[in-house]
Order: C-alpha cells, then structure tokens, then sequence
C-alpha cells in the first residue's frame, strides 16, 4: 500500500490505463513542442499519494524513427476529473532522481520565468525594494514532497544589474508555491550539497532555531542554558537544509560557547536538534576529522555494539563489545564515525578493531563501511596515505577489476586482470584507492600497472581518477614529487591552457599557449602538477612554469604559481631568490612571522620592509625572507622562515631570529 508523500512502484504489465497515460502526457508534449514523437510502451510507473495521485511514468517513444526512454509525471484527481502532466522529460544522465537535484534545460521556458517573477514580487513586497526580472540564467529541480526550485536569475536594481538566487517551493496539486529563500549571489554563494557561511547570522529566524536547540538541550539534560546572542551561521543543503549555528549561552552566569546542528524540512514543519556540544580546542571543523571528547558516551556505545553485530553476522564470527578507546567523526552527507574499540574473541582473547560507520541521522540510516583489526603503527593516520594488509580481499579485487575494464572501455584495449601487489588508501571526501596490479595484454605479455579510485561508498560511488604503467623507480612516491611520461596529453595541455588563460586575466596579458615540454606531480590533498610550457608573447616564444594544483573529486583546479623561467628557476627542492621581494604576498608573510614573533615572545615588533625573500619546494613552499622591523623605534633586520602549504590553507613560522642592528 502506498504511503502517503511517499514513491511506490507499481505494477503496470497489461493494465491500459497506464498506456493511456502515457499517450496523453506524448500528446501534451507534442502539443506544447510541435514534436512528433509516438508513444510505444510503459517501461516503469511510480505513484505518490499527494492531494491525489501523481503519477512518474517512464515509457518509450519513437522520433523520426529514434527510439528514447522518457518520463512523464501526471497528476489525478478522479472527484475533479483533473488530469494534468506535471513534468515531461528525456531520461538521462541527468534524469531526476527523487531527492536529488538536477539542472533543468530551457531555464527561460515560461513557467520558470513566472517562478522568478513570483519570486522576485515576493522579495520586493518584504524589503519593500523595487528589482525588475531581467532573465533566468540557470534552473535546478529537487523533488522533495513537491518540487523544490533553485532558479539563477538576472534582475536590476535601480538600473543596475545583479544576479539573485531563488529556492521556491511547489506543490502544484494544492495550488502552492513559497519562496524559501531568496538572496544575492556572491562568492559565498551556496554550492548544492556544499557547506556555505551566510551572512547576518543573528536574523530573527536563526535566533529562534539557536533558541529551538537551547530549549532541547536544556530538557534533555535538564540544564539551564540561556541564548545570548549567535555569533556563527553555516548551512547545507541536504534533504532539506542542515544549520550549523556557533552560540554563546550562560548557563549560572558563566558564558560559553556552544554548536548546534539543526536539519529542518519547512515544506514538512519539521525541525530537529542533530547535534549540540560546547566549542572547545577539539571542536568539529566541518567536513573535517576531528577527535570527539567523552568516546564512551551512550550513543558511541551503541554504534560500537551496531558495528560488532554487524560484523559477526557478516563473518560468522562471535565477537563481543568491552569498551571503546577512541571516537573520531568527519561531516559527510550526515556523518562519518571512526570508532577503535576493544573486543574479546570465541577464545577469550582481547583484540582491538576499528569501525568506520556512516550516519544519516535524519534518515535514521546507519551502516557500517569498514571493519577491521587495529595494526598498531599501521593503523591509517585520517588524511594520510598509508598501506593496507589483505590485499587480495574481494573487496579491493574488485576495484582492480573495475579499473581494469574502465581503462579497456576508455583506451579500446584487452587487458586482462591477474593479481594485486599492494594497495595503499587515503581517507578524502571518501576514500582514495592506490592499487598497484598485474595484467596480462593481448600477447599474452605480463604487465604491471597502478590505478588510482575514489569510492564514495555512501552514495554508491567509485571512479578511477587514473591508470597508468608502473615504470620501476620512476614510479610515484606518495608525496614526492616525480617525472610524468606523455606529457602532451591532452589532460596535461589543457591544464596548461587553463594556466594560460589565469594568467593572462591576472595580468592583462596576451600569451598564447604552445607546447608542454615537462610535467612533474606530487600528492598532496589532490595532486599538485608541475608544468613547463612554451608560449608566444608579442610573437615571441618563452618558456614558463606553471604550478596546479587539482582535487579532482571537487572539480577543483587552481593555479598556484606562474612564471617565466630563467636561469635563476627554482630547482624542485632547491632555494632559489625571488624577484620583487616586496610584492603583498611575501609583505603579508612578513607582517605572519613578526605578529607570530609578538604573540610567542611578548614583543612588540612593528614591521617596516622585505629586504630579500628565498624560496624552495618542498611538501608545499618553504619562505626564507630579510625583513626590517623596528624595536622600541630602533630598526632591526631579522630572518624568517615560513612554511606554507597553500592547498591546505597553512601556513607556520619555522624561524625567527635578528641578524643585524641599525640606527633609530
């Protein structure tokens, strides 16, 4: 039986009134888009109790003799006589899956130009403003109990043109429609599923949630906690919208610093407090791995009881729960749990385990990931890149597999998977397979290759990043940085376009890209490519290098550094000078080394000048920069040396000491 708001699939073999159906919503469509498209059969049909019942049909037609999969969503209401095709579309990659979101093509069709209209008419009525609809420019749809739309709109703003973004909510079966939200875009502007900042964090409507999550903590643990002010607002969008708020609270006078994370549903009324703690040093950097105080609280003793009966069912196995040593949790979609804990084994002997457990809490969804024995100095450091014991389990034959036939798709090739020599992971936004593996080829000749796997297992993803012939001690150390064979790929050339193009936006400059002649890579949290690449500027051809750094799994790529070379070119891992040691970027540093001198020796430096700065690639980019400074009005020369990682926004002072005295 269907549950109401809920997707049910429903069986349609034989029964013409699906067929009909389907015919009308083709008919509509061809109505509405001069098509010619013929209906030919139901493939699948999804219902939905809502103010009736809407239907989600996919079926086949026919276009000019092409054969394609559609679907089409028709709402019912029998004591109206009301039949009406809500959405209509090509089933694609982009098709919408339920709870997703998803690009919409033809982002200015009427209907979503009215949205904007109604969107924009609602946001002038509440700020008493005056914007004028200008056009759309993109379209998302998420099908939650309704359809939630996120429409990029172009507006004016007496005559100035702004870009908005709108998040409208629709339930067409009620005649309903909400604006939920509606804002100016910046650079702040939410990624979909992505945690943003927003701004005025102390709006009325993030002070009652901040109250909302004070009042459940107070009845829960019978405290009297009391709302000061917010002082932070982050949000996700999730199936629906988690908020992480940043409060200070008094609780008997004494003001503290708390965080809460509240997931509300507003097209459902719903709102729940997932999580409140006090800040300390450890507190959770979201989408971060952090340690979590008190490990052998309830509900991680619950999760470790879960984890074990899990894997006993799994593995036959009769392990049983004593005590938990250490929790450590990452926000993904919902949240990550690495749990060491202590067991004793069918024998009476004590071992320790790790479990890695992913929780939805809003789903009530728990399911564990990984669970295995704890390897003393083996164990992986969370971030870091370390080896894995049972190699040949099924699990990692496979991936090796998996990207075997990925490379025999891409590349038209037969290889032909052997065994496994050594896999090594990394915990990122997932986890990073690096599996190094024996093929045979069509001769019948023996080969060994390394693919490199990002698997997301909570939403049933993996992908190979890269699969490439392991050449002997060219092969990459994990963190080095090393020589790369086929350099005019090209993946390689249109990085160094890219490189190009950044560079000449920077500087109004007109170079015009070549050739790559050398490409070197280093992993980092992603990988940091080093290119050196011929351009023309005015007609002349110069040699440049361009440092890149790529996190594919965010389709993320940013040019770290660009230059001419020269004969004073930095060696990788040597020190080379700089030219123009005074530009912001290397003043900035100077100005992070004395004010970390101040904190550290309680002095009272003031900064005045770089004399020189020296620089060398290591893991990241070692500064070694002359500076003058004055002491009590004396000026002073000092020298520092400031350790910067920029994919990790990092920066240390390793060194700082006077080198030379000088005059008032």
């Amino acid at each position: 039986m269907a549950i109401v708001g809920g997707l049910v699939d429903v069986p349609f073999e034989n029964k013409v009134e699906f067929d009909d159906l389907a015919r009308f919503a083709v008919q509509d469509y061809n109505q509405k888009n001069d098509s010619s498209l013929e209906f030919k059969k139901v493939l699948n049909v999804k219902q939905q109790i809502v103010a009736g019942i809407m239907y989600y049909i996919t079926f086949e037609a026919t276009e000019g003799g092409n054969k394609k999969e559609y679907e089409a969503k028709i709402l019912l209401r029998k004591w109206e006589d009301l039949k009406k095709v809500v959405g209509f579309k090509l089933v694609g990659d982009d098709s919408t899956k339920p709870g997703g979101i998803i690009n919409v093509p033809n982002p200015n069709k009427t209907e979503f130009q009215e949205l904007a209209r109604f969107a924009i008419q609602d946001y002038n009525k509440k700020q008493n403003a005056h914007l004028e609809f200008v056009e759309n420019l993109n379209v998302k749809e998420q099908v939650v109990a309704g359809t939630m739309y996120y429409i990029t709109l172009a507006a004016t703003d007496a005559g100035k043109k702004k870009i908005y973004e709108a998040k409208i909510w629709v339930k067409e079966w009620e005649d309903f429609k909400k604006v939920v939200e509606f804002k100016l875009i910046g650079d702040d502007n939410a990624k979909f599923g992505g945690i943003i900042s927003v701004p005025f964090p102390n709006r009325p409507e993030f002070q009652d949630l901040a109250r909302f999550a004070i009042q459940d903590y107070n009845k829960k643990e019978n405290a009297h906690l009391e709302f000061v002010e917010n002082l932070n607002v982050k949000e996700q969008v999730v199936a629906g919208m988690m908020y992480y708020i940043t409060l200070a609270a008094t609780e008997a006078g004494n003001k503290n610093i708390y965080e809460t994370k509240i997931w509300v549903k507003e097209w459902e009324d719903f709102k729940r407090v997932v999580e409140f703690k006090l800040v300390g040093d450890d507190g959770a950097k979201t989408g971060g791995i952090i340690i979590v105080p008190n490990p052998n609280r309830p509900e991680f003793q619950e999760l470790a009881r879960f984890a074990v009966q899990d894997y006993n069912n799994t593995q036959k196995a009769h392990l049983e729960f004593v005590e938990i040593l250490n929790v450590k949790e990452q926000v993904v979609a919902g949240m990550m749990y690495y749990i060491t804990l202590v067991v004793t084994d069918d024998a009476g002997k004590t071992k320790i385990y790790e479990a890695k457990i992913w929780v939805k809490e809003w789903e009530n969804f728990k399911k564990v990931i990984e669970f295995k024995l704890f390897i003393g100095d083996d164990v992986p450091i969370l971030g870091g890149i370390i080896n894995i014991q049972g190699i040949n389990s099924l699990v990692f034959q496979d991936l090796a597999r998996f990207a075997v036939q990925d490379h025999n798709k891409k590349e038209k090739a037969h290889l032909e998977f052997v065994e496994i020599l050594n896999v090594k992971e990394q915990v990122v936004a997932g986890m990073m397979y690096y599996i190094t593996l024996v093929v045979t080829d069509d001769a019948g000749k023996t080969k060994i290759y390394e693919a490199k796997i990002w698997v997301k297992e909570w939403e049933n993803f993996k992908k190979v990043i890269e699969f490439k012939l392991f050449i002997g001690d060219d092969v990459p150390i994990l963190g080095g940085i090393i020589n790369i064979q086929g350099i005019n790929s090209l993946v390689f050339q249109d990085l160094a376009r890219f490189a190009v193009q950044d560079h000449n936006k920077k500087e109004k400059a007109h170079l015009e890209f070549v050739e790559v002649l050398n490409v070197k890579e280093q992993v980092v949290a992603g990988m940091m490519y080093y290119i050196t690449l011929a351009a023309t500027d005015a007609g002349k051809k110069k040699i440049y290098e361009a440092k890149i750094w790529v996190k594919e799994w965010e389709d993320f790529q940013k040019v770290v550094e660009f230059k001419l070379v020269g004969d004073d070119i930095a060696k990788l891992g040597g020190i080379t000078d700089v030219p123009f040691p005074n530009n912001p970027e290397f003043r900035d540093l100077a100005r992070f080394a004395v004010q970390d001198y101040n904190k550290k020796e309680n002095a009272h430096l003031e900064f005045v000048e770089v004399l020189n700065v020296k620089e060398q690639v290591v893991a990241g980019m070692m500064y070694y920069i002359t500076l003058v400074a004055t002491d009590a009005g004396y000026k002073k020369i000092y020298k520092t040396k400031i350790w910067v990682k920029e994919w990790e926004n990092f920066k240390e002072v390793q060194e700082f000491k006077q080198i030379v005295y000088a005059t008032k």
